[in-house]
């Protein structure tokens, strides 16, 4: 591969692999624990990333950037890993994203599960192409209503697993937004609903998008918000979402009478998940994304090198 052309996200883990030994320093043992591989499978990949061209005597510095990039991210904001998908132009950022948060569950997937999924296209994406036979046994659990937005990946995901138990999909039935708050309130404590709601809160693992109030937002395409709605998010200083919940520039959920209307879990339950996953990118969502970084609701991000130049500007440490 011509490390100056085409960059595969799929070669994302051989990068980080070779980071590890040839920049880090790190031993092939070390390197096996930190991915939950064997030693064997980390020779594999070094000698894989060697004969890619992604390795010569040093990094390519092709892909140099975009590396450098992920350790700062996870400097700057306390990150415990962050992928960041080298810019290719004319390529769909929302896919490359979801390949490379594929790439990062793989790593984290093992045994018994509990995978919880939030709405938007981009996490649909990460869904879609996760190889779920080379994964432990994972139970998906929606995190917030709105069937319409998960249907798809959850389908494929069962047929995605051929030789081992399908993937278990728990799904919350309901709208991620009501017509008025007396619904939601209803809908919470209907037993089906409130089940996988409990069952969300608990799940190990979570992978959730980055939204913006603008009218060209899922949330806004589905139907579950309407313009003068995103205008009145805007005016009370909202910059981003995650899950259907708005917050402003510090990250802090913003009193709305729209989250009355809405089913999930709240940011605040996000919080006590293990480990949450923040998958989003495009320059336009760089302020949502700085923001949902201050409310700390993310220990991993995916996203694209764009986005996180902008964000270590935002953060005070853009090049100098």
């Amino acid at each position: 591969m011509n490390g100056e052309s085409e960059v595969r996200a799929g070669d994302e883990i051989l990068l980080r692999v070779a980071w590890f030994y040839y920049k880090d320093e790190l031993t092939q043992e070390k390197i096996a624990r930190l991915l939950s591989v064997s030693r064997a499978s980390v020779g594999r990949m070094l000698e894989r990333a060697r004969k890619a061209g992604l390795v010569t005597i040093q990094l390519n510095s092709a892909y140099l950037a975009s590396m450098e990039l992920s350790s700062k991210l996870r400097s700057v904001f306390g990150l415990d890993d962050a992928i960041v998908i080298p810019d290719l132009e004319d390529s769909a950022v929302n896919n490359r994203i979801g390949l490379g948060g594929a790439q990062l569950l793989s790593t984290l997937l093992k045994g018994e599960t509990n995978l919880g999924i939030g709405f938007g296209q981009t996490v649909s994406q990460v869904v879609s192409a996760t190889d779920f036979n080379q994964t432990g046994n994972v139970r998906l659990v929606t995190l917030t209503g709105g069937v319409d937005g998960y249907l798809h990946p959850l389908v494929w995901s069962r047929a995605n697993v051929d030789e081992k138990e399908p993937t278990k999909a728990f799904v919350i039935p309901s709208p991620i937004v009501t017509s008025t708050p007396q619904l939601a309130e209803s809908l919470r404590v209907e037993p089906t609903i409130e089940a996988v709601l409990k069952r969300a809160r608990a799940v190990d693992i979570a992978v959730v998008g980055v939204g913006t109030p603008d009218r060209d937002s899922t949330i806004v395409e589905m139907g579950y918000l309407s313009v003068d709605d995103v205008a009145l998010l805007l005016e009370r200083g909202v910059v981003g979402d995650i899950l259907g919940q708005f917050f402003d520039a510090s990250g802090q959920v913003v009193t709305l009478p729209i989250h009355d209307r809405r089913i999930g879990i709240d940011l605040s339950e996000l919080k006590l998940i293990p480990r949450v996953i923040g998958v989003a990118g495009g320059i336009h969502k760089s302020e949502a994304i700085f923001a949902a970084l201050q409310g700390n609701y993310l220990d991993a991000l995916v996203t694209d090198q764009a986005v996180a130049m902008r964000l270590l500007e935002l953060a005070g440490h853009g090049h100098r």
